[in-house]
């Protein structure tokens, strides 16, 4: 067992602030400026919060709520619920207001930290139905009796520890290793939610693992940029991990300033879901080609060398003196002016998880200099129970198992995992987790996969989700989706074809690469509406798919596809906020283009034929 897994996370930090008191803890956009927050100042913030919450009333093992996007408010709230002996409840801010409530009824915390004060507005019945005392408004004023500002939270809490300095430090000890630190609730790809209990020694755990992994190659020196939501469990324990390891965090305001945030923030990792390496490759690979040749030519060059490099770094082979020559004059002449500045200059490499990455993005980016480690876990485990590491990894792996966590593949070929970072189980449902921890504490995860003889876990598909062809042909349908998503003009697809004879697939694409096409080969359109049905794209998608095809066996092969009039969407139920498909309700909505695409000699003119394979 990883020695430290033991203890509670408000012990971690509180000695954190006290051995590093002006390190660099927190990095955050106030009015368009980076302002820098040591750990004895995020402490002190941390410790007024905290105080206010349990002058509001907050009792230990209490659950209260967080439901924003990612900000350093979010992880002082974090940080401060905890302090004092609470339960964190996050919830996602693009979740539906059916499910906001559900989890609120189900959960039942009296104190909630929101966002700010539109979106109090906007959730203002929610609220109510909800039953809470008090909202605290992270951001703006507070529009109702029950609701309060953060500056008065802050002002109530220094009030509470002047008259009561003590009362954090009793709350501290109260806390037992197995005491509750927080309840995530899954959104489930079948569409029901459902509270995960993580307690501190899940998280402790999982934060000296990643210490012990990590150990000289991240430490106090580094900066993290977060460009995920708190409430998914990965950037969640990532950045709790810093109270441990002692590295900074930088919040990203949106994903959309991601490109200029990168170069603004110089990070030296990145937390990111594949989604996100998808547009930057993408992006890269746009910004090349509108270079000339000898510039396209000359970074070819640098990639090619790249690639031998990372082969040989893997295989543990020295390089000649020739290709060390030629790697130093690649790495800072040619990839470090087209690649690496763009990516703020300082950046080791990107952290990605909630989904699988194609290896052909992995490539194409290690080969650039960027690379990408892969990890693989559930929220039921704290989120990561697999790991590339810097000086080991595989990719299309997501990595060895962490130190401390058991696996095994059962006979049908999932994956089982035993740990410290098991969950301690489903809120108020008992038979939900007898459903997926068995006697002996293994985890069935419902995910598919195997061992390489190096250790390695590669994960090929989601049990639930394999199709049976009609000619009695497994498909796992998320290995096909991956390979086609590393098309540029592929945003989404779902493979559908469950008791059919053939595949096919409902694709929804990259608007912003679909309009460069249209532009770079000189088609007119007013919107974006007429390209989706224009004849040039479909032939476009069409060659994207086939010569991904070329590349399966042939009753994997995508055999017709129709190209979706808009994005699946979270509104709609269709996504996860992880971005992951609720394949049952995009199903239930395209059921008629579905059955059109298997309609024999049908015209369905959404739909595009490929032909046999």
């Amino acid at each position: 067992m990883v020695a430290g897994s033991s203890g509670n996370i408000v012990q971690m930090f509180w000695r954190r602030c006290t051995d590093t008191p002006d390190g660099l803890a927190v990095v955050h956009s106030v009015a368009g400026k980076w302002e820098r927050i040591s750990w004895h100042q995020l402490g002190e913030t941390v410790r007024n919060v905290a105080c206010g919450l349990i002058a509001l009333g907050l009792e230990e093992g209490e659950r209260a709520a967080i439901l924003s996007r990612s900000r350093a408010n979010w992880f002082v709230a974090d940080l401060a619920i905890l302090a004092a002996g609470g339960c964190c409840v996050p919830i996602h801010a693009d979740s539906s207001e059916e499910d906001i409530l559900a989890m609120l009824r189900d959960s039942r915390p009296r104190h909630m930290f929101l966002q700010d004060e539109r979106l109090a507005e906007r959730l203002g019945g929610v609220l109510e139905k909800a039953g809470l005392e008090t909202t605290i408004i992270m951001s703006g004023p507070p529009l109702e009796k029950h609701q309060m500002s953060w500056d008065q939270l802050l002002t109530k809490g220094r009030t509470f520890n002047a008259e009561f300095p003590e009362a954090i430090e009793r709350r501290a000890a109260a806390l037992k290793d197995d005491s509750p630190a927080s309840i995530v609730y899954t959104a489930g790809t079948t569409g029901q939610n459902k509270g995960v209990v993580l307690s501190h020694r899940n998280f402790c755990f999982e934060m000296q693992a990643l210490d012990e992994v990590m150990r000289g190659v991240i430490g106090e020196q580094d900066l993290h940029l977060l460009c995920l939501p708190l409430s998914h469990i990965l950037a969640r324990v990532i950045t709790l991990a810093s109270v441990l390891i002692g590295y900074a965090t930088a919040f990203s305001t949106k994903l959309a300033n991601l490109d200029r945030e990168l170069r603004e923030v110089r990070p030296t990792f990145v937390t990111v879901v594949p989604g996100i390496l998808e547009k930057i490759h993408a992006e890269m690979e746009s910004k090349l080609e509108e270079r000339g040749l000898l510039v396209r030519q000359i970074v070819s060059w640098a990639r090619k060398i790249g690639q031998r490099v990372a082969k040989n770094r893997i295989q543990f082979r020295p390089n000649n003196p020739i290709m060390t020559l030629q790697h130093i004059a690649a790495e800072n002449f040619i990839l470090k002016k087209f690649v690496k500045e763009g990516l703020g200059g300082r950046l080791k490499f990107f952290v990605s998880g909630g989904a699988p990455l194609s290896v052909d993005i992995a490539e194409w980016l290690e080969s650039l200099g960027v690379l990408v480690l892969e990890g693989y876990g559930l929220t039921e485990n704290t989120g990561a129970a697999n790991v590339n590491r810097p000086d080991r990894y595989r990719f299309g792996s997501v990595g060895p198992p962490l130190p401390g966590v058991e696996q095994r593949i059962a006979q049908d070929g999932e994956i089982l995992i035993r740990g410290p970072n098991v969950m301690q189980g489903y809120w108020n449902r008992p038979d939900d987790t007898a459903s997926v921890v068995d006697d002996d504490g293994w985890l069935h995860t419902g995910d598919l996969g195997h061992f390489d003889d190096e250790g390695f876990l590669y994960v090929t598909g989601r049990k639930k989700d394999i199709i049976v062809t009609s000619g009695g042909k497994n498909v796992s349908p998320q290995s096909i989706e991956k390979l086609m998503r590393t098309s540029p003009y592929i945003e989404q697809i779902m493979i559908c074809g469950d008791g059919r004879k053939y595949l096919t697939a409902l694709v929804s694409l990259n608007h912003e690469a679909v309009q460069r096409y249209a532009e770079d080969n000189h088609i007119a359109f007013d919107h974006i509406q007429e390209l989706l049905v224009h004849p040039e794209v479909r032939r476009l998608v069409a060659n994207e798919i086939e010569q991904r095809n070329r590349r399966l066996a042939g009753y994997q092969t995508i055999r017709r596809f129709t190209i979706l009039p808009e994005p699946l969407s979270l509104d709609a139920g269709e996504i996860t906020p992880t971005m992951k498909l609720r394949r049952q309700a995009v199903e239930e909505r395209y059921r008629d283009l579905i059955d059109a695409m298997y309609e024999e000699g049908g015209d369905c003119p959404d739909q595009v034929f490929l032909g046999e394979s």
